[in-house]
């Protein structure tokens, strides 16, 4: 590959350049490079991030008759675009949102790219740069919204062929046994490989920008059927045979099986309709351009790497810490509730942080547990945002056998609440749970992680906790939601108080 002969950029010194430019940057930032390639080592959903760099530089080869009659230039303005990134990257470093690190430090390499490229460059490899992104692993937040839709769709499918199944929650038993799905279930891992296989084909084989925009479209749907119908053919295998077949591990095997049929068929209907690649522009009309000049390239480099590293070096002179919290004083009982002594209920919310304060109140005879969760630095790592929806470990002997958003009023504030009926070896419960950050109650987990970066730059009192309420749950449940909710209508504003009274102990 050449390019412009004399003092001018060729394709090759761009290229080269560009390289510097990328290794000085997950250099830079090696932590959040470190955390990805962490993430794909111990994640089967997203181990395909390994691949994603050599694709990217495969395409670029494969398009070397292609750039070598170019003429870059650089385009030093475009290194401007990279302090947001940087920005970007602080901020997710000071809410700890590890999948916005490895985004802006994504986004800061194509950026980047492109100023050292150049205009005309950057455009010709405008697929395997942005092809990059796929090596960020991202799509964790659709686990749980895909468990359910597995879980209700198989049920229906199963019903709808004869079969009685009575189902709870992610659990649903067969009058031959009991079957759930789990997170490797959720066809997740299905999607993310479908999506990044089929916008790698779409962009071979296509050239209209509709044709390549409604094959992602598909290769992202057809996943979703796909692994409810796979889940069903594995219900069903092991319910005419007595539990004996799709139980263990040939459960995956049939699986990933079933998967490359699905996509081996969509590829094979997609190439009915490739179109021809739009031959290269000839050389000449290239050549007319004028390419920049080895100082210019110089600058941009050396400009787009001091951009670059302004987010590593503000973050030396920020420490986070917006997630720590101390342990707060819990509101003394009101009206006919009474505090109580005797031991805790047989069941406990499981925590991804070390404090915890709790205490238990009873109207009657009817308990009522309160419990604090929050990072009090005995951990590493560990804090509270994400634990929302924790209520139950994957291998325990609880199972969470149905939700609900409940909206409910926490120290005069309307939140939707995160609810969960948990059974197990000691019976039924209810529980609420939402966080509170600083002075502010919520449930959802972006909120809590943008108040705790305001947190951290002294923008609002720091402190993050969980607050969970938890009751024994009767058959029809109004009743234990009625004593969550009376109990907030009289202690919510003291636990409020409480919790922000602890946000100012220094």
């Amino acid at each position: 590959m050449s390019g412009a002969a004399g003092t001018g950029v060729t394709v090759r010194s761009s290229l080269w350049a560009t390289a510097l430019f990328a290794l000085c940057l997950l250099f830079l930032y090696g932590q959040t490079t470190l955390s990805m390639i962490a993430i794909w080592s111990r994640s089967d959903t997203f181990a395909h991030g390994f691949l994603i760099l050599p694709i990217s530089l495969w395409l670029i080869w494969e398009r070397r008759d292609y750039l070598a009659p170019l003429r870059p230039a650089p385009a030093p303005w475009v290194a401007l675009l990279l302090a947001p990134g940087a920005l970007g990257w602080l901020l997710a470093w000071l809410g700890d949102v590890l999948v916005v690190q490895q985004f802006a430090l994504v986004g800061m390499l194509v950026v980047g790219a492109w100023a050292v490229l150049g205009h005309r460059l950057a455009a010709a490899l405008a697929f395997p740069l942005l092809f990059l992104f796929f090596a960020v692993p991202v799509g964790e937040g659709l686990i749980d919204p895909m468990m359910e839709f597995t879980a209700t769709s198989t049920v229906w499918l199963i019903r709808a062929t004869g079969i009685p199944v009575y189902r709870e929650g992610l659990f649903f038993t067969l009058p031959t046994g009991q079957w759930s799905v789990v997170e490797a279930c959720s066809g997740v891992r299905y999607i993310i490989a479908s999506v990044t296989v089929g916008t790698l084909f779409a962009f071979q084989t296509y050239v209209t920008w509709w044709r390549r925009l409604l094959f992602i479209i598909v290769s992202a749907i057809v996943p979703v059927f796909a692994n409810t119908l796979r889940a069903y053919i594995i219900v069903m295998l092991g319910h005419h045979s007595d539990m004996t077949i799709a139980t263990g591990a040939d459960h995956l095997v049939y699986g990933w099986v079933f998967f490359g049929l699905v996509v081996f068929i969509l590829f094979w209907i997609g190439s009915f309709f490739r179109e021809d690649l739009q031959p290269p522009p000839p050389p000449g009309a290239a050549g007319a351009a004028v390419a920049g000049s080895r100082a210019a390239l110089g600058l941009t480099l050396a400009l787009a790497l001091a951009i670059a590293a302004s987010g590593p070096l503000l973050a030396e002179r920020v420490q986070p810490g917006g997630g720590l919290a101390q342990a707060p004083v819990l509101p003394a009982p009101t009206g006919n509730w009474r505090a109580h002594a005797g031991p805790l209920l047989p069941w406990q919310p499981p925590a991804m942080v070390g404090g915890l304060a709790q205490a238990m109140y009873t109207r009657g005879s009817e308990p009522l547990a309160l419990q604090v969760q929050f990072a009090d630095g005995r951990f590493d790592y560990a804090e509270v945002i994400g634990s929302n929806r924790l209520f139950a470990w994957q291998d325990g002997p609880w199972k969470v056998v149905d939700s609900d958003h409940p909206r409910v009023r926490v120290g005069g504030r309307e939140i939707a609440v995160q609810e969960a009926t948990v059974r197990g070896p000691a019976g039924q419960f209810i529980a609420w749970s939402w966080y509170q950050v600083g002075h502010e109650a919520t449930a959802n987990d972006y909120l809590a992680k943008l108040r705790e970066v305001a947190a951290t730059l002294g923008m609002a009192p720091a402190g993050t906790w969980r607050v969970l309420l938890v009751t024994p749950y009767e058959r029809a449940g109004e009743t234990a939601r009625q004593r969550l909710q009376e109990y907030l209508e009289a202690h919510g504003d003291a636990l409020v108080e409480s919790l922000a009274s602890a946000a100012e102990t220094p």
